[in-house]
């Protein structure tokens, strides 16, 4: 379940595809709303189809990416939740200072932290990530499990 993630100079692949559909959730990122944020996403993927360990990803993939906006991207940011067909699409944006190349890879086992948005890569179906130095943007999505006949 891996994708591409972008190379921070405003491209990238995988994630956002098409323009998204209708919002399930948007909230503003703060610290102190970082946990009831990963029970609303929790809640709001889980309504749209998402469910057992995709869920549990998508929602940790969610988590990385809201923890990386207040360690490192200013402090606060914006979260929004659109579903369009089959797919579940989380941006989580910044107005932090932006990023030169964005490097997705495993860190060495010495190295403390920095793991993740290689794990919101390895945890969902495509992770995007665009810069433009007035903030970052990064973009998950989960495809949701086709419904069973009958």
């Amino acid at each position: 379940m891996n994708s591409g993630a972008g190379d921070g100079g405003g491209t990238g692949v995988g994630a956002s595809g098409a323009q998204a559909g209708p919002t399930l959730l948007a909230e503003v990122i703060v610290a102190g709303k970082v946990t009831a944020l990963r029970h609303a996403v929790a809640a709001s993927a889980g309504g749209a189809g998402l469910c057992d360990g995709a869920l549990e990803d998508f929602v940790l993939a969610v988590h990385e990416l809201v923890t990386n906006v207040v360690r490192h991207g200013g402090g606060s940011g914006r979260l929004r939740l659109c579903r369009q067909g089959d797919r579940l699409t989380c941006e989580v944006t910044d107005d932090g200072p932006g990023l030169d190349a964005v490097p997705v890879a495993l860190p060495a086992p010495n190295q403390v932290g920095h793991r993740g948005l290689w794990l919101a890569q390895q945890l969902t179906d495509g992770l995007e990530i665009r810069t433009d130095g007035r903030g970052t943007t990064a973009l998950v999505t989960a495809r949701l499990a086709a419904p069973n006949p009958g």
